[in-house]
Formats: structure tokens, sequence, C-alpha cells
């Protein structure tokens, strides 16, 4: 179990080539470690209570200079208890040299401290009160974004946490708990003008209604940030050259969005279309088509369009592979092992593959297999991981348990004989439901596995 007020350290930047790298500690006795290893000069480090400072200083003569010279050293120091983990915390920023950050974390592991485990700086904010959990996650999803939309809607989400608003809502289901509870245990009391003997129910449904649409609102925004277009599964229609690929991608969408023709080449750019309103949505995207790149000579617009499948073929989550039924059994292969679906083309034109298992057969031309290939790829979709956070899925989770506590508690206050008890019961549910979805009550061993996945040093 991880202690939050034991003295940790980590280097917070990659390792490589660079300006400046930063060396990052937390935990109880940080001042006069920090002493040790240092030469601060007057006023010093901030006292208790105090803003952060950036102080000049440089490494100790009696340590880590004798080695490394007097090199100067710039102390972000946060004394606590505000600041980003609730407590002492000092970054230290110095030349990005990987064995003198190695030297600095060695002396301060023996001056007291411990390498901090992956994701532990993360937790403490988190134990403070200074991330909610979608947030903490969202840490994680900003050092994995692979591109610039990923990265975008990682930051969106640690920038709107849900924990106030769910936390606000705990606090109403609280202290209506504490109220009716209250009403049970001095129902036979001789003095009800100290305490209600019988809640206001009218007021309490009220209030119930403020907590169930604060709720949903806080779950609409997270659901409507992660159902947004850019991040849609990307559905690519892949193969050679005038396969029927443009034609397909029409038939699919419903609509002559792209270019047909019978020459080779038509296509130079892609096309994208959203597929499917609510069952699996994804974007089908039509590209060039892909040649050998040993081919022969091309034009510059034919080389900027093979770049540009190469790219889309990268961002994809899934493929769908076009084969001519005309060309007999093809040995294109698709760019990536991502799932694929198997399609023949213009099956009208040739029955000489048909039967063969190849793919699904369809005709743009007829509509042959465009129903079942839609339904291929509404299953395909649907079986590729989420693309939510694991903090957001929890989230809808929890706060559809804690709707439920909220909806059984409604009815019972308008009953014609309001059970108090099992109103508290149901509230009490509620409650418990937000305070695992914020992480208030969640258990240590699921913390653990949650901030563990995060770097070292975060």
């Amino acid at each position: 179990m991880w202690c939050p007020e034991e003295l940790i350290v980590a280097p917070a930047t990659v390792a490589g080539p660079g300006l400046r790298g930063i060396v990052r500690l937390a935990g109880q006795g940080l001042a006069p470690l920090l002493n040790r290893l240092l030469e601060i000069p007057a006023p010093g480090l901030a006292g208790a209570g105090s803003p952060p400072r950036l102080v000049p200083a440089r490494l100790a003569t009696a340590g880590l200079a004798d080695s490394w010279g007097a090199l100067p050293v710039d102390v972000l120091y946060w004394p606590g208890p505000g600041g980003p983990v609730g407590g002492p915390l000092a970054e230290l920023q110095l030349p990005s040299s990987g064995p003198l950050m190695a030297a600095v974390v060695t002396a301060v592991c023996g001056l007291g401290g411990r390498l901090a485990r992956g994701g532990e700086f993360t937790l403490r904010a988190f134990l403070a009160g200074r991330l909610d959990l979608v947030q903490a996650e969202a840490v994680l999803a900003v050092v994995d974004a692979r591109s610039p939309d990923e990265l975008a809607l990682a930051l969106d989400r640690l920038a709107a946490g849900a924990g106030v608003g769910l936390q606000a809502v705990r606090n109403t289901l609280l202290d209506l708990l504490a109220d009716i509870e209250a009403a049970i245990d001095f129902a036979d009391e001789t003095a009800p003008d100290a305490v209600p003997a019988t809640p206001h129910w009218d007021d309490v449904a009220a209030r119930i209604s403020q907590c169930d649409e604060a709720i949903t609102a806080v779950t609409a925004g997270l659901a409507a940030r992660d159902a947004a277009a850019a991040d849609l599964p990307r559905v690519v229609l892949v193969g050679p050259p005038n396969v029927g690929k443009s034609s397909l991608f029409n038939a699919l969408i419903g609509h002559a969005a792209a270019l047909v023709a019978d020459e080779p080449g038509t296509t130079r750019d892609w096309l994208e279309a959203r597929l499917g309103a609510d069952e699996a949505p994804c974007i089908l995207v039509d590209l060039p088509g892909l040649v050998d790149p040993g081919a022969g000579p091309s034009d510059a617009v034919s080389t900027a369009a093979q770049a540009h499948a190469q790219t889309e073929c990268g961002r994809a989550a899934a493929v769908i592979v076009c084969r001519d039924a005309t060309g007999g059994a093809s040995s294109f292969e698709p760019p990536t092992a991502l799932p694929q679906i198997d399609v023949l083309t213009r099956c009208d034109r040739s029955h000489s593959v048909r039967g063969l298992g190849l793919g699904i057969e369809t005709s743009s031309l007829t509509g042959t297999g465009i129903d079942e290939l839609r339904r291929s790829i509404r299953e395909t979709v649907a079986r590729l991981p989420p693309r939510g956070s694991p903090a957001t899925v929890r989230l809808a989770v929890g706060c559809q348990a804690a709707r439920a506590g909220l909806a059984a508690a409604a009815r019972s206050v308008v009953s014609v004989w309001v059970d108090e008890s099992l109103v508290a019961s149901h509230l009490r549910r509620a409650a418990d439901a937000v305070a695992e979805v914020t992480g208030t009550a969640i258990g240590t061993d699921v913390l653990d596995r949650i901030f563990s996945r995060h770097c070292i040093g975060k």
C-alpha cells in the first residue's frame, strides 16, 4: 500500500537530449533533504502556507559537487498544504544529462527518499482532491496520445473534470440522508422542535430530481466529447486502383459522394463520411488505390495521393480489403494488421470467383451484398476496444447505478405511505455509487491498478 507521506523522487522528463531536465520530489521532510542536497541562498525555500517560489541553488559541496562541480540548479518548491499534491513538492531543474539526473535520484534515495512508483505523483494529487478520477486517467491519455486529435481529447478531459459537479451531488445526497435518518432516530422524542419528526417529502423529491439532472449533465458532457467525430473509429476501404472502392463507398453511404470512372487513378484524394447513426457508428474512408512502390514513375499528384493513403491507413481502426471479382483472386495485401473485412466487388460482371469464400460478394450496381457488408462493418466496429478512457467508462457505469438509486428513492418518496428507511437506503446506494465514480470511496487495490499504469515521475 502506498503511503502519501513518504518522500519519493523520480525523473519527470524523458531521457534524451534537451535543454533542461526535471527531477520531481514529494513527501514529508522534503525541505531538510533539499538543504542537504543543495546549497540554497537566503531567504531559502518558501515556508508552510506560502505560495511556491523558484529558488536558484547549486549542488552541495559536500555531496554531488565533488563529482559534478557546483552546477546551478533551479528549485521550484511548493511547501504545502497547497500545491499540486497537497503537501511538499519540488521540481529540480538542471542540465538535461541522463547520468546527472540519475546521480541526483540516487543521492535523494541515499538521504532517505525512495524511487516513486508509476503514477504515484498523480495518485497523491488525486488523494489530495486536486484531480478527480477522470482527470487522473486523462494524464495517462495525454502521455500516450499518438495524434493531435487524441492529445486534444485527452487535454479536454483533463481540463473538464467531472469530480466537482459529482462531489456536489454527493454532498446533497449526504445532507438528505442526514435529515431523513435524524427523523428516524428522533421520531419518538418528546421534543419535536429540536429535530423535524418528518422530512418535507416534496422538498426531498425536488432535491432528488436536481441530483439526477446534475448527474445526467455530467455524463452527457463526457459522452459528447467521446462521441465526437474525431474520436469515432475510422474504417478504410483499401485495394489496388480501379477495383470499385469508390462505387462501394457511394453504395454504403447511400449517395454519390465519390467520383466514379473506369479509368485507374480516378480517386486522387481521400473522402470520408459517417456511417451508422446510433449503433456502432464509424467514419468510412475511401482512399486512392494503393500501388506497389516499385511500379514505376508517377506524377507529383499521384505521389501525394499515395502518401495520403498511407497516412489514412495508419489512422484506421479497421480496413475493408477490396478485390475485383473480374480479376480473380488478387495477391493484394493490406498495409496493416488491423481487423479486416474481405470484399469482392463487381460481382455482377463475373461469376468465376463467386462462391469460393474469398469475401463478401458485392455489386454496387445491383445492390448485392451491400446490406451484408454494412452489417459486417457494424459488427466489426462493435468488437473494437472502447475508445473512451477507462475512467470515462467507469464514470458511465457508476452514474447509471447512482441514477438507479435516485429513481428508486423518488418512487418511494411519492408513495402513499413513505418508508423513511427505504428512502434512506436508496439514497445511500446512490451516494456510494457517486463516491466510487469520483474515487472518494474506491478500494486501494483498484487505485493501485489505475495509477500503476502511469509513467514513473507522473
